[in-house]
């Protein structure tokens, strides 16, 4: 049953709007803390013959669209079909705002609030695109000020949007985890490591704050490397689905379309691992060795990337003897994989908690912060 809410409800949002999938974690109620998964497709400037063929009977979420002016924008898994293909290379910036937009639009229907209603959104962006904060601020007040549909409900969103650096949210988590032993984190050199499908970032946080002169986001990410293997075996596009399932689940059996039935993906899937972990092995030769000299590092791994080359990454660090440095993120927060286990994504998906771990970090920053403020 839904909560009433005193006054003007509001919406804590954190999110992760990512290449691969749009992850986010929102508050409506005190104590709640719920994941929202959805597909990152986005299929804009669309008219009002587009909306006929999307049904209103599945998952909010996976079943969005917004009506912007006489713009029509399907996002996530109902944009699908409008679109040739989902593009892992294009900047954030280009959907943000619509992705934010129809994220608040589907809690507000989950939660069954009213057509007004606040929301703060805290957003990470890696950090070759934390440049383009201004433009998707500027879109996603633009969007709320002239007022939006989603799923033929009226939107009347006051937002207040903030930007971090992608991979913020694990530093406040291990920042708090430290503070809980007396240690300080300011005293303390943490590098973070976000294995992304589109990217991968090297994140050094020392004294205190992100030290950007030995921090990047331009590294290699798992799609790319997923694509040349792919196009190097001869692998089917039809069937990059079923590759990609055995690389998630380990389970090298699956449905094969090109094949029409079961088929054993396991060469093709080492193939893959071998390629995305050669690419990562190189960049991590040449711009993390020289900050591992320390100590007292840190070292914390995130991204679907991770899991999906996790063997090769635990022998990597055994090798220079800091096994007991390393740390998975979703080691660092026991109660996010009994969180995230709400979503059915995640009985599909292993890696799951791993990829919303930052978001989950940040989320509860936001919140921490929030409760903070006399209200």
């Amino acid at each position: 049953m839904t909560q009433i809410t005193v006054g003007t409800p509001t919406i804590h949002l954190a999110g992760d709007i990512g290449a691969s999938a749009s992850k986010f974690f929102y508050r409506v109620h005190p104590g709640q803390a719920v994941p929202l998964w959805m597909d990152a497709a986005v299929a804009n400037g669309l008219n009002e013959s587009a909306l006929p063929s999307i049904g209103s009977k599945h998952r909010p979420q996976d079943s969005a669209w917004l009506e912007i002016g006489s713009e029509i924008v399907l996002v996530g898994e109902s944009a699908k079909a409008f679109l040739d293909n989902t593009s892992l290379s294009a900047n954030k910036s280009d959907k943000a705002a619509y992705k934010i937009a129809a994220a608040l639009g589907v809690i507000a229907e989950l939660e069954q609030l009213p057509s007004h209603y606040k929301a703060f959104v805290w957003l990470p962006l890696p950090l070759t695109e934390i440049r383009t904060r201004e433009q998707i601020a500027a879109k996603f007040y633009d969007i709320c000020e002239q007022g939006f549909i989603c799923r033929d409900r009226q939107q009347d969103v006051q937002p207040i949007l903030k930007f971090f650096p992608e991979g913020f949210g694990l530093y406040l988590n291990r920042k708090k985890q430290l503070e809980k032993s007396s240690q300080s984190i300011a005293g303390r050199r943490t590098l973070i490591l976000m294995m992304g499908h589109r990217n991968l970032s090297i994140l050094c946080f020392e004294g205190g704050s992100l030290r950007a002169g030995r921090s990047n986001s331009d590294g290699p990410g798992f799609w790319p490397a997923f694509e040349k293997a792919t196009r190097s075996a001869g692998v089917p596009p039809t069937d990059y689905a079923g590759l990609m399932s055995a690389l998630v689940t380990r389970k090298s059996q699956q449905i094969s379309q090109a094949q029409a039935g079961l088929f054993d993906f396991g060469t093709y899937a080492n193939f893959v691992r071998q390629t995305y972990w050669q690419a990562v092995s190189v960049y991590l030769q040449d711009n993390l060795l020289g900050q591992l000299t320390d100590g007292t590092v840190d070292i914390i791994l995130s991204g679907g990337g991770a899991g999906i080359i996790q063997s090769e990454i635990a022998d990597y660090f055994e090798s220079l003897g800091l096994s007991g440095r390393l740390v998975y993120a979703d080691q660092l927060q026991p109660q996010l994989t009994d969180v995230v286990s709400q979503l059915p994504e995640a009985a599909q998906n292993s890696s799951i908690p791993l990829r919303m771990s930052d978001c989950y970090g940040l989320f509860q920053g936001l919140i921490g912060k929030l409760t903070k403020v006399p209200t």
